[in-house]
């Protein structure tokens, strides 16, 4: 049976998430410094805010502004959410926002379940094996879901994502010589060489080439792996290279990207 989690974010900002899963438990009524931004996944919770006893079945969102008091339960015998904790100068700084106008609405309707996804895969990226891009990935993760939530249910506007070429140019080659130099990428690195924030940086590559930077900074282990391999690396050396935890992390994301595990690279 699942059971309740609670992520600290200490390097981000201080981002927390909740995973919480449970059928008695009870919240007295309390209220949260930052914002709070959850999604009801499995089941109905409940709470008492603004004067007002709700029940929020799945596919309903939590969205509460700082200091709002609000208590919490189970409404329908067992209930199961993700819950992301972010304060105010965390959320504009992950986003690049001036002006932050907070949630109108405690419990929409998620639309198209966006907000509900993107805190299921944050919550994938929290629980997976730490590997040299872990964090990256869980600070996409995270700006994901403020996106979501703050554009679709908190008026922000944030700026609209252009191509960029020549900055998307000098990230992609960037990534490249990272990877092959063994060094530690970062999003804060990469997005201060382009001269762009590092929400619209992620905005930017994945508008113009359709990946995030993490996803290029995978696909470039997989590609520094297979041109070692094919130079007749052994595979597990090829592995530790590039990038990865060890061989296996490597089969897995190198039969992703071409279809086939090392083994099937035949060198003619």
């Amino acid at each position: 049976m699942q059971r309740n989690l609670y992520h600290h974010l200490g390097w981000h900002h201080g981002i927390e998430l909740f995973e919480a899963a449970f059928s008695t438990q009870t919240f007295g009524r309390h209220a949260h410094e930052g914002f709070a931004i959850g999604a009801i996944a499995e089941g109905a919770g409940g709470y008492v805010c603004r004067g007002e006893s709700m029940v929020l079945p799945a596919g309903s969102l939590s969205l509460m502004n700082p200091e709002e008091p609000h208590t919490g339960h189970a409404a329908a015998g067992r209930v199961r959410y993700n819950m992301l904790y972010a304060s105010e100068d965390a959320v504009r700084a992950i986003l690049g926002l001036r002006h932050l106008r907070g949630f109108s609405a405690i419990a929409p309707q998620d639309r198209g379940l966006k907000v509900t996804h993107a805190l299921a895969a944050l919550a994938h990226r929290l629980n997976t094996q730490a590997t040299a891009d872990w964090q990256i990935a869980v600070e996409e993760a995270t700006h994901d879901v403020l996106v979501q939530a703050f554009t679709h249910y908190g008026g922000a506007e944030l700026r609209a994502a252009g191509r960029e070429p020549a900055a998307v140019r000098l990230v992609r080659a960037r990534i490249m010589a990272g990877v092959e130099a063994g060094e530690a990428l970062t999003l804060a690195e990469l997005a201060g060489e382009a001269s762009l924030n590092v929400s619209y940086l992620i905005r930017s590559v994945k508008r113009a080439t359709g990946l995030t930077p993490h996803a290029h900074i995978v696909q470039a282990r997989v590609d520094h792996a297979r041109r070692m391999l094919l130079d007749g690396t052994p595979a597990a050396e090829a592995a530790i290279a590039a990038g990865f935890c060890d061989q296996a992390h490597l089969i897995r994301q190198f039969r992703r990207h071409y279809g086939v595990t090392p083994g099937a690279l035949v060198r003619h």
